[in-house]
């Protein structure tokens, strides 16, 4: 049974977009902070109950605590996160009511899928929602967020009004500041120093954005097909085979880099290529 002391760390920890590594080194280092404090208090005369009931009020309010942690490791992401959220989901029903007055019909399915993406993203950035791994989680929801809305963006080209151009530059907007948060969400790296870092960094860039360019082909290839075709066909799920090497080799190339750099190489340039060829038979195969 987790103690007073421990279940108020874990709060504090759960708000952070950690590793699991390093939310058991914060865990750790706050947990010893806090029972140092209540050692003192008791050898200046406090109960243990008093004492560890005084160390928490010093040590102040878990949620708060959390959030500046946060804060420090990301800094200016929560603002960034809380505008794109506000923005999107006005942006959003912006375009569904446009298109409901222009032609009588919206694509309801898009207004409860993109409000779903940013109102997951706005809980993230209030600490609503806790997750095992936030970075992996919050990197998620905004790529999926920023798919969402290069569909969304489809939807209010194909209406008639004035206000396109400006339409135009809320959407760029929305996807620059989505591809942003992605890139500083994933190359915030404090497990890594020297020389690793660097390798790091240029893994996960790589990777980001041989994925950002992945999806795109995907979901071209997709649409191109789903134009021609009146239901979607199972021979359609091959489209994402390269998604899945790519995410495959991706998490791969992560568990090799501290111990087998050399490994994470050839497994980079191995998933380049496979997934290269793969596009380039999947246009051969579209002609």
């Amino acid at each position: 049974m987790k103690t007073t002391f421990e279940r108020y760390v874990k709060k504090i920890v759960n708000q952070t977009d950690c590793t699991k590594e390093e939310k058991e080194d914060m865990f750790e280092e706050l947990l010893l902070h806090l029972e140092l404090s209540r050692d003192d208090l008791i050898k200046q005369g406090k109960t243990p109950k008093e004492a560890e009931k005084m160390a928490l009020i010093l040590f102040g309010d878990e949620w708060e605590i959390g959030s500046q942690i946060q804060q420090a490791l990301f800094p200016y992401r929560k603002e960034l996160m809380l505008t794109l959220s506000i923005v999107s989901i006005l942006f959003t029903f912006s375009v569904y009511a446009l298109q409901l007055f222009q032609e009588g019909n919206a694509y309801i399915g898009w207004l409860l899928f993109s409000i779903l993406t940013s109102a997951t993203l706005l809980s993230l950035t209030l600490n609503l929602l806790v997750s095992i791994n936030r970075k992996i989680m919050v990197n998620t929801v905004l790529v999926t967020h920023a798919l969402v809305y290069i569909y969304g963006w489809g939807i209010a080209s194909a209406l008639d009004f004035t206000l396109f151009p400006l339409f135009s530059l809320i959407m760029a907007a929305i996807l620059l500041l989505s591809l942003y948060l992605i890139y500083k969400t994933a190359l915030v790296l404090p497990e890594y120093s020297g020389k690793n870092l660097k390798k790091a960094k240029i893994l996960h860039i790589s990777n980001i954005t041989l994925g950002i360019l992945i999806l795109s082909v995907t979901l071209f290839f997709l649409y191109a097909f789903l134009i021609f075709s009146s239901e979607v066909q199972p021979f359609m799920l091959l489209f994402f085979i390269p998604t899945v090497l790519w995410i495959s080799l991706y998490i791969l190339q992560i568990k090799l880099l501290k111990k087998h750099p050399t490994a994470s190489n050839i497994c980079a340039v191995l998933q380049v290529l496979l997934v290269l060829a793969i596009i380039f038979t999947m246009m051969i195969l579209y002609r």
